[in-house]
């Protein structure tokens, strides 16, 4: 495996770079290497700003080619205590919906759920 010069993008961080550029045009980079990657990059007419994290373009061809292409922003991580609460949410929600439509005890589906609690 070659080694990245000091201070260029990896593989993971050109692919990034892709998926913005994405929203506007089709490539697919499944599978692909480093350096092929790099290589239609530069096909495509955009130089890589290693140091700024984007693509430029040189000139303009088509005019939906973006002339930048900046780094998307990292997902969000959810917190455990808000996946806890809307779980706890859900959970009200289907005791409610359960509540109004009765009838819904009646179920051959579920009325194995409902036996021991009656």
């Amino acid at each position: 495996m070659p080694k990245i010069p000091e201070g260029e993008m990896n593989l993971a961080e050109l692919k990034k770079l892709i998926k913005g550029y994405n929203d506007f045009m089709s490539i697919n980079t499944k599978g692909m290497k480093r350096d092929k990657l790099i290589e239609l990059i530069v096909e495509m007419g955009y130089t890589i700003d290693h140091k700024n994290k984007r693509l430029t373009r040189k000139k303009q061809k088509v005019k939906k080619m973006p002339m930048k292409v900046k780094m998307p922003p990292a997902p969000k991580k959810e917190d455990k205590k808000d996946k806890a609460k809307a779980k706890k949410v859900k959970k009200e929600d289907v005791i409610d919906y359960i509540l109004k439509n009765k009838t819904i005890l009646n179920d051959d589906r579920i009325k194995h759920l409902h036996k021991g609690l009656a």
